[in-house]
């Protein structure tokens, strides 16, 4: 795999970033030197597309798969958890795509002093790229290694470590807790460098100040070091904190890139086939007061089939985090610190965003006698609710109980049982043919 990277090498298609967003156009080849090379440089590593957060809905509770949707045959492996499926049609997580991603930041990284131009927008250049390796580790941890355990992860094997390309090296697994290290490591250096506080709409698939203290926050949570969760939430949202309004404002999803609520839309996170061939599941539309709750009829459809998600593959929807993030994080952190009043206290702020008088009310009433156990579970509900197909739910899952799930499909049960190996997923078979030593 590595090797094939390295015909990218540093003579790569310059990009050339419109005042649209995301509209990135070759112009021909160049060896970067300038900021301005690199600049266009690092746009091309962002736009490297990646459908992890779309197939991992498939995984979750999410949805409803018919054998009668159209173009059923590139999921039903994914929506049954059959990993060594049969079918030669069924859709491949990315793998690939990330190292392609890594490759383009460790070059920027590697060359910081080679890059000519003024040293702040170098230093936000090289910040972002710290940043943007950072969330392709993250990612990759979370889809092929075992969540994060504290007393495991030294053990736990992760997945290769690439900073500088050596020709003669071997790639090995890193362990868990060497990957999530240097996720830390290259987000605290992001922190150093970066100067741009909040990214202008239509720039914000770059990271920011406030991305690289939510990713911290992202990272501190799926650790458990809930103090320091808090603590990176606060700081986040003292840059930022306005959340869409959903009792004032129905006309764009809060999740969408130009919402209110916008740090980071980069990832894609729907698909024209989530949002007109599967069917959004009853358990998670049962979650919903649909009624009282504002975002049902905001965020779904319906249909004579059954109920739809409106997020689909238009690059407005693209979304890794917003304010609502930070929100959550804090009262899940504070609770499992048992901080319960503080806690429900963040909780609500989002709530009041989300329901109705009635809804709120009813939300806010449902609090008042929550030990910590309980109120846990309510902010996961409440995650679950929130961020409907945006590709957070399988890490949810992994991270939290990983609990019992069953579907019917073609007539047939298919279960993942608590905490099953299939919380993991297997590498590629093309990334396994590349690099041997994964299997090991």
């Amino acid at each position: 795999m590595f090797k094939k990277l390295l015909i990218l090498t540093v003579v790569s298609l310059i990009f050339t970033s419109c005042d649209d967003y995301l509209d990135v156009k070759p112009v021909g080849k160049i060896i970067p030197t300038t900021y301005e090379d690199y600049r266009k440089f690092i746009t091309a590593g962002y736009n490297i597309p990646k459908n992890d957060k779309i197939l991992s809905t498939y995984r979750t509770d999410e949805l409803k798969l018919s054998e009668k949707s159209s173009g059923v045959e590139y999921y039903k492996d994914i929506y049954t958890w059959q990993d060594n499926g049969n079918s030669s049609l069924s859709s491949q997580f990315p793998y690939g795509a990330f190292y392609s991603t890594i490759f383009y930041a460790n070059e920027i990284i590697n060359n910081k002093d080679k890059i000519e131009g003024n040293s702040t927008e170098i230093n936000q250049l090289v910040g972002e790229a710290y940043a943007l390796r950072a969330l392709q580790y993250f990612d990759l941890i979370n889809l092929y290694s075992k969540p994060y355990n504290k007393q495991t992860a030294s053990t736990d094997k992760g997945v290769p470590l690439v900073t500088v390309y050596d020709a003669d090296k071997e790639y090995k697994r890193a362990s868990v807790e060497e990957v999530y290290n240097q996720i830390l490591n290259d987000c605290k250096q992001a922190e150093k460098l970066l100067n741009i506080k909040v990214q202008p709409i239509g720039l914000n698939y770059r990271f920011s100040e406030v991305a690289i203290k939510t990713l911290l926050a992202n990272v501190c949570m799926y650790r458990e070091e809930w103090q320091k969760a808090v603590a990176y939430a606060k700081e986040s949202l003292a840059i930022k904190s306005e959340l869409q309004d959903l009792n004032t404002n129905l006309t764009i999803l809060p999740s969408e890139y130009n919402s209110v609520e916008s740090i980071l839309a980069l990832s894609l996170v729907s698909s024209f086939d989530i949002n007109t061939n599967a069917l959004i599941s009853d358990d998670l539309s049962g979650s919903y007061d649909e009624l009282n709750d504002l975002r049902f009829n905001n965020y779904f459809r319906k249909a004579k089939d059954g109920l739809h998600s409106k997020k689909n593959a238009d690059k407005r929807f693209r979304c890794t985090f917003r304010t609502a993030d930070l929100y959550l994080i804090l009262a899940e952190a504070q609770a499992n610190l048992g901080n319960i009043l503080n806690a429900k206290k963040n909780l609500l702020i989002l709530a009041n965003k989300r329901y109705n008088t009635e809804g709120f009310n009813n939300f806010k009433s449902s609090l008042n006698n929550q030990n910590k156990e309980q109120l846990i579970i309510s902010i996961l509900n409440e995650r679950k609710r929130e961020f409907a197909i945006e590709g957070k739910r399988w890490f949810d899952l992994r991270r939290t109980l990983q609990p019992k799930l069953t579907k019917i499909y073609n007539g047939q049960l298919y279960v993942l049982e608590q905490e099953d190996k299939h919380y993991t997923l297997p590498f590629p078979k093309s990334a396994k043919i590349s690099n041997p030593l994964l299997e090991e």
